[in-house]
């Protein structure tokens, strides 16, 4: 198992407190330039078959889905709905990417999609429909 992160990336500290803890497991990494998040997966991250644990991996792909949106299309996102396609096993070692692609930008609702890919295979498929925010952000309680 390597421990190395590829280049370009960048450590990603997540401003969900849920992602936080996750952040905990092992540091989650972007790549701004084409805004793809990364992870080295650990067992921590694992099942008790030894491979990535699958709420895990869609709780990933949500948080790089709603971290995309956000920022592309700046504007405060919610997921509405989110199907999750588990296509490959996802193992301890692993480089994971989270690709994500807006497939329909409106006022009320953006639809996106978001690949898992290691090595440029695909592990995991989510196909989600995000609700457009129009309240503020609520402020940290810190």
């Amino acid at each position: 198992m390597t421990d190395s992160i590829p280049a370009g990336f960048t450590p990603w500290y997540p401003s969900s407190q849920f992602m936080r803890h996750l952040n905990d497991l092992g540091p989650f990494y972007r790549r701004k330039a084409d805004n793809v998040l990364g992870l080295r997966v650990t067992t921590a991250h694992g099942n008790m078959h030894g491979m990535a644990h699958g709420g895990f991996l869609a709780t990933f792909a949500d948080s790089a889905l709603g971290l995309v949106i956000s920022e592309d299309a700046h504007v405060s996102v919610v997921t509405a709905q989110m199907s999750v396609e588990f296509l490959n096993a996802v193992n301890p070692g692993d480089w994971l990417e989270a690709h994500v692609q807006i497939d329909k930008q409106g006022k009320r609702l953006i639809y996106a999609t978001c690949r898992l890919q290691v090595d440029g295979r695909a592990m995991l498929k989510a196909s989600a429909v995000f609700a457009v925010r129009h309240a503020a952000v609520p402020a940290s309680d810190g």
